[in-house]
Parts: structure tokens; sequence; C-alpha cells
């Protein structure tokens, strides 16, 4: 099966690794290429009608996420008719579909009924599941 992707990611379209500081994205569509983490201080900004594309994987074979550590902000400002969207970098008719990227953390200091972890959160803090307050 080919995938054709209609627009191709360019080094400003691109998003992956951490992001330590504050970042504004206008409304245009960008690729999660690899897993980003927004540091604690920083603010990623998405204007209405931003749009973010994730790959299934990086390069290393793991799901391509993006994690709000502690600490840290998201501010995501959309409408009705712009709205912001996270999706896969797969057709749309391919979708909706288990699996085709990680997701998007919002890691907190809240209790939750698990002691799993999140793949590549394990050295963050709020990455690892547990059951005891901080």
């Amino acid at each position: 099966m080919i995938i054709r992707i209609h627009r191709y990611p360019t080094s400003n379209t691109t998003l992956c690794g951490p992001l330590t500081e504050s970042r504004i994205l206008p409304a245009d569509t960008y690729y999660l290429t690899c897993s980003v983490h927004v540091k604690s201080g920083a603010t990623l900004t998405l204007n209405p009608g931003t749009t973010i594309k994730a790959y299934a994987q990086d390069s290393s074979g793991r799901a391509t996420t993006l994690v709000i550590e502690q600490g840290a902000k998201i501010m995501a400002y959309g409408y009705a008719n712009y709205p912001i969207t996270f999706t896969s970098v797969l057709p749309e008719i391919s979708l909706p579909r288990i699996g085709t990227w990680g997701g998007v953390l919002v890691l907190g200091r809240a209790r939750i009924n698990s002691n799993n972890s999140v793949e590549g959160t394990a050295n963050v803090e709020g990455g690892s599941f547990s059951n005891k307050l901080a």
C-alpha cells in the first residue's frame, strides 16, 4: 500500500524534540515526526486553524506524541470555522484507525488508577503513572 501525503514537512513545519522556550504556531499544517516534550516554563500556543499531523512512529520506532510536562502549558485557540486539529498523516479515507500516533499527553499531579508508564516518558516528572499523590 502506498501512502501519499499531499504536503511534505519542511524545517519550519516539522515538530520534533524538546520545546524549552515558548513557541507560537501560526495557522498552518505542522508535522509531528517524533515526540515533542513541552518543558516546564514553556508554552505552546496553537492559533485558530492550526493542524498537527503526526507520524505513527519516529526513526527509533517509538510512537510520536505531544507531551505537555508538569509546569508547561498548551494554549489552543480554535473556532468552529478555524478548528485546532490533531490527526495522523494518513489520508482521511484511512481514518479513524487505532495506533496511528501516540496522542496528546498532559502530565499533571492528579492521582490515577494505574501503575503503568507512558512510552518515552520514563525520565519525565509526571511521566510514570502512580497511585500516590505528589
